[in-house]
Order: C-alpha cells, then sequence, then structure tokens
C-alpha cells in the first residue's frame, strides 16, 4: 500500500489550505490503495481534531511516506529526500524567488509534481481558480469602497464560507455607477463573474461598457480575442495566440478611458504583450483600482511590483514616480491588490472542491506507469530535470 502525507503548510505568509480534506482522506483510505497520514499542523483550515475523528492518523513527520502532497512551496530544508512531491512550486516561469528550491529539489532527488502542469489537452486539470476569482473580485470592490470612501466590505474571513458570503452580497445594495472590467475567460474569470453576479451587478457588452453611462455597477468581460490583436492586423485565431504570443498587441487602449475597476484573471505567458506598460498610465487612464489576480510580478500588470498579503492586500502605485508606496495615500495613485495566495481566504470550500479533483481525477492515474498527465506534470527526476523541463536548465546553473 503506497503511504501519502499530507505536509503541514509551512510558507510565510500562512497558507491554511489542503489538499484532501479529513472526509475525503478518510473516504481514501477505506478504498484500501492509499494510506493516508496528516502532519500536525495548528494553522490548517481544518484541525487536527477533525482528521483524527475520521480515523486519519495524525503524525509529527512524514519520513516514511511516499508520497507528499502540500499547496504551496515547501522550505528547502524541509524537503525529505528521495520522495515524491505534489505542490505549486512556482519555478516554470523561472521565478527568482525559487531558483535555490529547485536546485535543492534536484540535489535531493525528489521527484517534483507541480499542479500547475497536470493537464489535458492543454487545460488544467487541478486548480483553485474559482475560489481566487470569487476573492479577488470581493477584494476589488472592497478595495474600492476604501479608495474613494463610498461604500464598506468586511474582510472575507468574517464569512463562514461561500454560502454565508453570498448571503451577504445578495443584500447588499451599491450606489452610483461603477464600472468593472474582467480580463480572462477560464476559471478564475468565473469566479469573479459569480462573485460580481452575486451582487446583481450586471453584465454589459463591449460597446455599451464603453459608450453609455448607468446609475449603477455593470461590468464587462473580455476573452483573449478581445483584450490583444494581431500586430500585422489579419484575422485573429486564437490558437495562433497561444503558440506564437509575440505576434500580438494588447486591445486595453479602447477600454482604458471607461475602466474604474480593472480585474486581471487571464493567464500570462512572458511572450505574451502586457495589458498597457506604465507609459500608458496618464490622466485618462481611469482605472485607480487593480484586482491583479494572476499575480504576475512585472507581468501582465506593470503596476503589479509585488505580491500583497491578505494581511495587507492593497498597496498604491504612484503614476509620477512609477514606485509603490502605502494605500490609499493619493487618489491619483491605483491602488492594486495582488495578493499571490486568494483561496486561502476562502480555505474550507477552496480545499473540499481542490481534494475533490484530486481524489477523482489524478489518484486514479496516480499508479500508472508512462501516464501522460503525471509524466507530463513531472519537473524533475532522478536528480535532473525531464525532458519537457529542459528549458530550465539555465534556470538552475
Amino acid at each position: 500500500m503506497i503511504k501519502i502525507g499530507i505536509i503541514k503548510e509551512y510558507k510565510i505568509p500562512n497558507d491554511f489550505r489542503t489538499p484532501f480534506t479529513p472526509s475525503q482522506a478518510d473516504e481514501i483510505n477505506k478504498l484500501k490503495e492509499y494510506l493516508i497520514v496528516c502532519q500536525s499542523s495548528d494553522i490548517r483550515c481544518f484541525d487536527d481534531k477533525e482528521y483524527n475523528d475520521r480515523s486519519v492518523n495524525v503524525v509529527n513527520n512524514l519520513n516514511d511516506c511516499d508520497i507528499i502532497f502540500g499547496i504551496k512551496e515547501v522550505p528547502k530544508e524541509k524537503l525529505i529526500p528521495n520522495k515524491t512531491y505534489f505542490m505549486f512550486s512556482h519555478t516554470i516561469k523561472k521565478q527568482l524567488y525559487n531558483q535555490l528550491l529547485l536546485k535543492e529539489i534536484i540535489n535531493k532527488k525528489i521527484r517534483l509534481i507541480d499542479y500547475e502542469c497536470l493537464a489535458t489537452r492543454g487545460k488544467r486539470i487541478v486548480a483553485f481558480g474559482k475560489y481566487a476569482g470569487i476573492a479577488g473580485a470581493y477584494n476589488s470592490l472592497m478595495c474600492y469602497g476604501k479608495k474613494y470612501d463610498i461604500f464598506n466590505l468586511d474582510r472575507l474571513d468574517c464569512f463562514k464560507d461561500t454560502n454565508d458570503l453570498y448571503k451577504f452580497t445578495s443584500s447588499f445594495k451599491f450606489k452610483g455607477q461603477i464600472r468593472i472590467l474582467i480580463i480572462g475567460d477560464g476559471r478564475v474569470a468565473k469566479g469573479a463573474v459569480e462573485l460580481l453576479e452575486s451582487f446583481k451587478i450586471i453584465k454589459v457588452n463591449t460597446s455599451d461598457y464603453i459608450n453609455k453611462n448607468y446609475n449603477h455597477p455593470v461590468y464587462c468581460q473580455l476573452g483573449v480575442r478581445e483584450y490583444v490583436k494581431r500586430k500585422d492586423e489579419k484575422k485573429f485565431e486564437e490558437q495562433e495566440y497561444f503558440n506564437e504570443p509575440e505576434s500580438f498587441v494588447s486591445n486595453y487602449q479602447k477600454f482604458s478611458q471607461t475602466t474604474e475597476i480593472l480585474i486581471n484573471a487571464a493567464f500570462w505567458d512572458p511572450k505574451s504583450p502586457k495589458l498597457f506598460e506604465e507609459d500608458n498610465i496618464n490622466d485618462d487612464f481611469s482605472a485607480r483600482v487593480i484586482g491583479d489576480i494572476s499575480c504576475d510580478i512585472d507581468g501582465a500588470i506593470p503596476c503589479t511590483k509585488m505580491a500583497s498579503t491578505i494581511q495587507n492586500p492593497f498597496f498604491d502605485y504612484c503614476t509620477e514616480s512609477k514606485k509603490i508606496t502605502k494605500p490609499f495615500s493619493n487618489k491619483k495613485n491605483i491602488t492594486v491588490m495582488s495578493i499571490d495566495n486568494l483561496p486561502s481566504e476562502l480555505p474550507r470550500d477552496s480545499s473540499r472542491f481542490f481534494g475533490k479533483i484530486l481524489k477523482e481525477k489524478i489518484l486514479p492515474i496516480l499508479n500508472e506507469e508512462n501516464n501522460e498527465i503525471i509524466d507530463g506534470a513531472t519537473i524533475t527526476k532522478d536528480g535532473k530535470l525531464t525532458e519537457n523541463y529542459n528549458y530550465l536548465s539555465d534556470y538552475i546553473s
């Protein structure tokens, strides 16, 4: 029987999620193919007692486990040699802050399987995207209310779960016009849409969004064929954008003078165009609140100079100095929300969602030899990069 360990999350700021809830771990153990144990944690959204109550053993270390499941990156000093780890490693875009982590993973001959790379036909299988979208959209509205002192929204940790949250949003009333633009149409964007519509915010088409006035909040959503265009003005083909993103430019300019809250919920490739450039920000640039859910530092949103945190969710980008400063210090500044672990604000709901996918889609194929999905997400094995990830060689050299 293969022994699976649920690791304690060590990353700071704290992440409260878990890959398997107590009930999911119990259900898996009853199948007798895997045995799940849980490392003791004082921060996890499901406490040790909840696992014990489901007959899931709580242990101090995972040294005798074959496979270790976590959420965020494991600190390099906590890595156990010769194990298989599942995590969001944040290395596949050559993120500098995890360069040493990947080196250590290779040195310790760890098999690293990255959730972000578990995919079929180019589409990710495992993700928290919906809950990132819900939390990101809510925080963006909260930020707008604080910035202009026109309404007050409590922090998300005031709500027990999404059901509790939606009881509140369904009765909340906004006053006056707010124009909200969502970039993207994937899982993250769908979560953002779900949150906005729980507030009864009305969706409008691109033409009305740009040209009409309203006495209530509205939102518009842009898919990739609307927020980018070909440099040569030829017919847009979506697959060409994903194959050759460098052949495209941003089409955001036409929305830049009407948007008040910009919510970025789209995947960004470093070869893709930025949504706008810092030099595009002028007095006519109307989005003074940006919720960058994707949170690529100096990526699609050039104002995202750092990741914010759940404890300190906002910062200001000064349009004159092009530097960051304390939030709400000047209404001319752009206030940015760029929390990089948004689903952790709804930890119990997002963990249930995530664990269900792992249980139904990943565990049944985990033992298969030469499985395309598992192999395709394996970044390192036997002390070296796998073939698909050899492009990271210069990153770890």
